[in-house]
């Protein structure tokens, strides 16, 4: 169900591994036409009025699997208009609907991966994390064996954490892309930002090499409360307010943090 950004990757990356996927249910003018045809799949027109997306000659729907990959704001509006004996089991791909959206099937789950759908690539999917939530076996198994062909690592979770895993990607991922943002807009007089690469992979790899908190390897002005420093560079940032608002809101939350008793002082 979709063929927005996250059917595309999901769809391309499971009909790689020689997953069938036999339809592309989508509303028209939405692109389903055309991920159907990449998929080798069939292209079945969808309004909200229609309940009937399965034809009733077809012996095989009751042994396929829907996906539910669409905005999370529509997969229980949609899951409720569709007739839950067309399938064997029903999913979606979302960090923080709960399964309950799917409450009109008996056979449900969740398939989330950890990843940017919008950009996911062939190749990024090796090692990626799935996040998988199910109460039906059989179709854990299913799910296992989807994320095995992706050469990812699939976990099984709670309803709870699979949020709670959203809201630290939310916050790490996405906010971090708003803080890179700027470092492109302040190098741009250098030609790029590729100077910055080499720290940013740095700090990644020590958080991916250890489990320790961060704050533990944590610099800068803010932290060590260079108050010289810091008025300097927001002199840099006079003609971007936007950006001195975020420079003064991290530095004021880096010292309270540096302040906090649970925070090694030697950094």
């Amino acid at each position: 169900m979709g063929a927005g950004q996250a059917a595309w990757a999901l769809g391309l990356a499971l009909h790689a591994q020689g997953i069938p996927i036999r339809r592309v249910i989508a509303r028209p003018q939405s692109g389903g036409a055309a991920l159907a045809q990449r998929l080798q799949a069939e292209w079945v027109r969808w309004t909200p009025t229609e309940t009937r997306l399965l034809p009733d000659n077809d012996p095989n729907s009751t042994s396929c699997i829907t996906l539910f990959a669409l905005s999370d704001d529509a997969i229980q509006e949609v899951a409720a208009a569709m007739d839950p004996g067309r399938s064997a089991a029903w999913i979606h791909c979302s960090g923080t609907v709960t399964l309950d959206a799917l409450a009109a099937h008996s056979v449900r789950g969740v398939f989330w991966p950890l990843l940017n759908l919008s950009r996911a690539e062939e190749g990024s999917w090796h090692g990626a994390s799935i996040l998988i939530q199910s109460e039906d076996p059989n179709l854990r198994e299913t799910l296992l064996g989807w994320s095995q062909r992706l050469q990812a690592h699939a976990r099984w979770v709670t309803e709870k954490q699979r949020q709670k895993l959203h809201l630290a990607a939310v916050m790490t991922a996405n906010f971090n892309n708003v803080l890179l943002h700027w470092g492109h807009r302040l190098t741009l007089d250098l030609e790029g930002h590729q100077d910055l690469v080499p720290i940013l992979l740095q700090q990644l790899r020590d958080f991916e090499g250890t489990n320790n908190d961060p704050l533990t390897r944590q610099s800068g002005p803010a932290w060590r409360n260079d108050l010289k420093t810091m008025d300097l560079q927001q002199q840099l940032l006079e003609d971007d307010p936007e950006g001195t608002a975020l420079y003064r809101w991290f530095s004021s939350l880096i010292r309270r943090l540096r302040q906090s008793p649970n925070q090694d002082r030697k950094a």
